[in-house]
C-alpha cells in the first residue's frame, strides 16, 4: 500500500478548504436560524398565545354578563300588559356565550399544541445533535487539519530538491502541473 498522497494541486486543496469553511458557516447559520424559530414558536405557545386567550376569555365573560343583564332588564320591562319578546337580547346572549366557548376551546388547543411542539422539538434536537456536533467540533478539526496539510505542502514545495550522495542532479526534472501554479507536484 502506497503512503504517498499524490497531491496534484495545492490550489484544489485550498479551494476545498474554502468550500468546507463556507459550508460550515452556512450550516451554523441554518442551525441558529432553526433554533431561533423553534424558540420563538415555543415562546408564543407557552406565553403569548395563552395570555391572549385568557384575556379574550375575560372579555367574553364580561360580554356574557352584559348580555345577561340586558336580557333580564328587557324581561322586566312591561308596557301595559305586554312583555317584550327580547329576541335581540337573547341572540346577543347566545352570541356572547358562543364567543366564550370558542375562546375557551382556543386556549385548550394552544395547550395541546404547546405539548406537541415540545415533543417535536425534543425529537428534532435529538436528530440534529450529531450534525450540530459535526458542524461545531468536527468541521473545525477538519479545517485545522487542512490548514496544517496546506502549510506542510507549501513548505515541502519551498524546499530544494534533495541531492543524491553522488552529488549529481536528479535524473528527471520535477513534474510541473499548470493547476498548481507551476509548482512541482
Amino acid at each position: 500500500m502506497s503512503t504517498s498522497a499524490q497531491v496534484k494541486s495545492i490550489d484544489a486543496v485550498v479551494a476545498f478548504r474554502g468550500s468546507l469553511r463556507m459550508f460550515q458557516d452556512q450550516a451554523a447559520r441554518a442551525l441558529l436560524s432553526l433554533d431561533e424559530q423553534a424558540q420563538g414558536a415555543l415562546q408564543w405557545l407557552e406565553h403569548d398565545a395563552p395570555a391572549y386567550w385568557r384575556n379574550q376569555i375575560r372579555v367574553c365573560y364580561d360580554e356574557v354578563g352584559r348580555a345577561r343583564a340586558a336580557l333580564e332588564t328587557c324581561k322586566m320591562k312591561k308596557v301595559g300588559d305586554y312583555r317584550p319578546a327580547c329576541i335581540e337580547e337573547q341572540e346577543a346572549l347566545r352570541q356572547a356565550q358562543r364567543r366564550l366557548r370558542e375562546a375557551e376551546e382556543k386556549l385548550e388547543v394552544v395547550r395541546r399544541w404547546r405539548q406537541r411542539v415540545v415533543d417535536e422539538l425534543d425529537e428534532y434536537r435529538g436528530r440534529v445533535s450529531r450534525f450540530r456536533e459535526t458542524v461545531e467540533a468536527g468541521l473545525p478539526r477538519s479545517l485545522a487539519l487542512l490548514d496544517r496539510t496546506i502549510n506542510a505542502l507549501d513548505a515541502y514545495l519551498d524546499r530544494p530538491e534533495p541531492v543524491e550522495n553522488s552529488g549529481t542532479a536528479p535524473a528527471s526534472p520535477p513534474n510541473l502541473d499548470a493547476t498548481a501554479g507551476g509548482k512541482p507536484a
